[in-house]
């Protein structure tokens, strides 16, 4: 159980500097404002770059959230049902 703990404390700290944080936001939010805005971020569904954690997370909340991809599937399964449907 210690093991597990100190790992996660381990992944939480900040590359450049060695600041632990308790939240990975919040170790992304530091490197950004204290080590410069060259770093980027990007989303792991798409790998599409960002410059900020907040455009990163628009992008999310716009192209990956959970009710987007309800949606996408549900217009998918009606267009099959319609597809199978002419094809009788």
């Amino acid at each position: 159980m210690l093991y597990i703990f100190s790992s996660l404390i381990r992944r939480r700290r900040c590359n450049k500097c060695g600041k632990r944080f308790h939240k990975i936001e919040e170790l992304m939010q530091h490197t950004q404002i204290v080590h410069g805005k060259d770093i980027l971020y990007h989303c792991r569904q798409c790998d599409v770059r960002f410059e900020g954690m907040e455009q990163m997370r628009d992008h999310a909340k716009k192209f990956h959230s959970y009710n987007k991809l309800k949606q996408e599937r549900e217009e998918r399964e009606k267009l099959s049902r319609q597809n199978s449907e002419e094809l009788r």
